[in-house]
């Protein structure tokens, strides 16, 4: 195997353990280069010293390397220095999802005409190896509909949430000290980073170009001890859940990033921690599961190697998205069964048979809260029955709570 030489855009978490697997000897590449802003204060003492480090991007370029490793985040300038790696006949990894959601489409036809490769595994679900083993071990299939855990962060934080009496706050401290949150967690909390994952994978799994934007995003935030209380009695787990579906002409896709009631039978209520599952359909394959650690700078660096390998070994991926100019619209989900709590006993009975939204069983609420579960019926409906009844408790303002359930 030709030895390839790597540079690596970016010196976090993620860089950092990219290139202790890189300096290990055992992966036949070599790390030459490691761009960061400010080198003197990323500097480490167990980088051997034929490793270039510079603040300057052009010497990236000008240098001898043959891969780059983008790990800086965000669209800009990372978004350029993947083009121009691209038009310098260089291939590209990257665990960037929004750079990929947002522009992977044409940076990918971009690398097709300069005959290299862009590889992403990392930017979707950490460890877990869902595009490449849809592009190649379920590249026959039609597939129909990807759900799942997208988030490691969200999933830490609601299955220690489920299993313990700490706040939500706790939790949170607890995975920024371990290394599963950022020190702004809103992208995770409020959807926003699943919601570019799932994009990526509505493009790659169902052939739909979509606009990340267009997928409606829920945060997690008010998911409080009364919710898994109340899933504890229906038999339930609350989890994060990502989901994109084809519509029944395939001229659609439903797509949707929030908290649900998963039932425990599910495989998506299994995950715990920081892991990730996704789960496939296909028309002929049927259910495909895949499962693995979506948080933390070590399993994110196996799936940025492992792309780095497969370049070394060869493995000129095709270009995995849709043509551009072959977007296509996102839809509501559907009709289903959700769990409403409501922060107050204001009675909500009037708005809610207005809009066909009918209370089939009523849970037992602590504090004067009122929840229960509903027939099947619309989110959005539900969303705007209740609107009116948010109230404010104390100084705080209490908001209702709507989870899908899902099988």
């Amino acid at each position: 195997m030709k030895v390839i030489r790597v540079a690596i855009l970016g010196f976090g978490t993620v860089g950092q353990s990219v290139a202790r697997l890189l300096v290990s000897g055992k992966t036949g590449l070599e790390l030459t280069c490691v761009f960061n802003r400010n080198v003197e204060r990323k500097q480490v003492d167990w980088m051997p010293n034929t490793v270039d480090w510079t603040g300057n991007i052009d010497e990236v370029f000008t240098s001898d390397v043959d891969v780059v490793v983008e790990l800086l985040g965000g669209l800009e300038p990372a978004g350029s220095w993947i083009q121009r790696a691209l038009m310098e006949g260089k291939p590209v990894v990257t665990a960037n999802k929004q750079v990929i959601a947002n522009d992977g489409a044409r940076l990918s036809e971009l690398a097709a005409v300069k005959g290299v490769c862009l590889k992403f595994e990392a930017a979707v679900a950490g460890v877990v190896p869902i595009i490449s083993s849809i592009n190649n071990g379920l590249a026959a299939d039609n597939l129909t509909r990807v759900r799942g855990v997208l988030n490691g962060t969200c999933n830490f934080l609601l299955t220690k949430m489920g299993a313990s009496d700490a706040s939500f706050d706790e939790v949170l401290a607890d995975a920024q000290e371990r290394g599963f949150a950022e020190a702004d967690p809103s992208a995770d909390l409020d959807g926003f980073d699943a919601q570019a994952k799932l994009s990526i994978l509505s493009a790659v799994g169902l052939r739909r170009l979509i606009n990340p934007h267009e997928i409606v995003c829920r945060s997690i935030r008010g998911v409080s001890h009364a919710d898994f209380e109340a899933a504890a009695l229906l038999g339930c787990g609350i989890r994060q859940v990502s989901t994109v579906e084809l519509t029944e002409d395939g001229d659609a896709v439903r797509a949707e990033v929030g908290p649900a009631m998963v039932n425990l039978g599910s495989r998506v209520a299994q995950v715990s921690g920081n892991e990730n599952v996704v789960v496939v359909d296909g028309k002929s394959c049927g259910e495909v599961i895949l499962i693995g650690q979506g948080a933390g700078g070590d399993p994110t660096a196996v799936a940025i190697v492992s792309d780095l390998l497969a370049i070394a070994s060869g493995d000129g991926a095709p270009n995995l998205f849709p043509s551009v100019g072959a977007s296509c619209q996102v839809e509501p989900m559907g009709k289903r069964s959700h769990y409403v709590r409501v922060g107050g006993p204001q009675s909500v009975a009037g708005n809610l048979s207005d809009l066909g939204v009918v209370p089939a069983r009523t849970l037992e609420g602590r504090d004067g809260q009122v929840q229960f579960v509903t027939n099947r019926c619309t989110t959005e409906a539900i969303e705007s029955a209740l609107r009116p009844s948010e109230t404010t408790r104390g100084d705080r303002a209490e908001r209702a709570v709507v989870l899908p359930v899902i099988d």
